[in-house]
């Protein structure tokens, strides 16, 4: 049997107004515990297409997991679907009916909130740890259904409460012999990373390898298999080993962590501080480092100075200096990271100004075209970079640049 799974994702939603983002993160840990993601659905709530796509998809596949729709209101139906699908009745857990009621301190659980407690004729329950709609794994015909929540803070911690076991021993992998890791790469294209590690991919030809685009950034996940675990640990260090001889100092995480997380941890490791001074990011280097919980103790603050006259006013950038290079130049950029240094007292601080687009190139400087200024205990900096596609991407690369030769000062 190949280890293959398929996702049918519910809601309306999906395919109305929002993108499905979800398909990645479930590749990630399927890959994790050998299995392919091999197909992806996202489906209107309509209980007669759900349960008509689960059938559709048992037939040819293994697995297949479904996520959303398992919730208290009236266009959750799949699990009315699933039963249809599968030719079950949905029966009343007296398990979840307590678990529920010992939740919520409910003596009686009101209508809306019995539905969560609806399980499939055989199946076994996953624990909810931040909601009410609990998980369901059954197995029929040498297939296996999973229904999960569509919350991703619900369905991503069932894989650690018993969802990874069940498929595990569901495929016939023993503990320990399917390992995966991921490179982050700063400052790489998908292409110009895919050019870099062909010679990885040739070598390690068992291995499953993925690459990922992001915002000037690439991630590249691969996993290994071995009969025993001490197999495909050394089958992994082996691909690690080649990987980084790759990428060489572009890797800039092999733990998974963000730009922000990795400039964090460099500084608290020599504890030094950190402030920023932005211009065509309009204060998105300063949001990101910020979205890590206990920020305040390596950096000091941000000023977005977008305008010509803030420049100089908050960051000391002379006038004389403007007229001669303008606002979007290596000098400027030099000048505001050495006035959010000065402002904040901070050992170290970055700087960007750019044009961010879609308007306001010139052929000398077309939209995309920024700079960088570093300025830290040993001078200052500066740093080009042109950057193509929308508004946003171009900031985010610029924002994630700029994080990034940060760290590259630092170390």
């Amino acid at each position: 049997m190949r280890a293959e799974a398929e996702l049918l994702c519910t809601g309306s939603e999906l395919v109305s107004a929002r993108v499905n983002l979800y398909s990645p993160l479930f590749a990630a840990r399927l890959r994790g515990l050998g299995v392919k993601l091999r197909a992806e659905r996202s489906l209107r709530d309509d209980r007669g297409l759900i349960a008509r796509s689960i059938r559709e998809a048992m037939a040819s596949c293994p697995l297949v997991l479904t996520c959303g729709g398992l919730g208290p209101t009236f266009d959750d139906l799949t699990r009315q679907a699933a039963a249809a699908a599968l030719g079950l009745r949905l029966r009343v857990s007296a398990d979840c009916e307590a678990e529920l009621r010992r939740r919520y301190s409910l003596e009686k659980l009101p209508p809306n909130m019995a539905d969560q407690a609806l399980i499939l004729e055989g199946a076994r329950t996953l624990p909810n740890r931040n909601g009410t709609a609990f998980g369901q794994v059954i197995k029929r015909g040498g297939r296996m259904l999973v229904l999960l929540p569509g919350p991703l803070r619900e369905w991503e911690p069932m894989f650690g409460d018993g969802l990874a076991e069940e498929i595990s021993s569901f495929f016939g992998v023993k503990p320990g012999t399917v390992l995966s890791a991921r490179f982050k790469a700063a400052g790489l294209r998908e292409v110009q990373a895919e050019k870099l590690l062909k010679p990885v991919l040739r070598r390690f030809r068992g291995a499953d390898f993925t690459i990922l685009a992001g915002a000037d950034e690439i991630e590249f996940a691969f996993t290994v298999s071995g009969l025993t675990p001490a197999l495909a640990a050394r089958r992994l260090a082996a691909v690690k080993k080649a990987a980084r001889r790759a990428l060489g100092g572009a890797v800039y995480s092999e733990t998974g962590e963000s730009r922000q997380q990795a400039l964090g941890r460099l500084l608290r490791a020599r504890g030094a501080t950190l402030a920023l001074a932005e211009s065509c990011t309009g204060g998105l280097a300063s949001k990101l480092m910020t979205d890590e919980a206990g920020s305040s103790d390596i950096f000091l603050g941000g000023i977005t100075a977008y305008s010509n006259a803030s420049k100089t006013r908050l960051l000391g950038v002379g006038p004389a200096l403007l007229g001669r290079s303008g606002a979007v130049s290596a000098e400027c950029a030099a000048a505001m990271a050495g006035g959010a240094r000065r402002v904040f007292g901070s050992d170290y601080a970055g700087a960007v100004t750019g044009i961010a687009g879609p308007a306001g190139g010139t052929p000398e400087k077309p939209a995309g075209t920024v700079f960088f200024g570093i300025s830290g205990p040993r001078g200052t900096s500066s740093h080009r970079a042109l950057f193509r596609g929308t508004r946003e991407h171009i900031r985010l690369c610029s924002a994630n640049r700029l994080l990034d030769l940060l760290s590259k000062i630092i170390e």
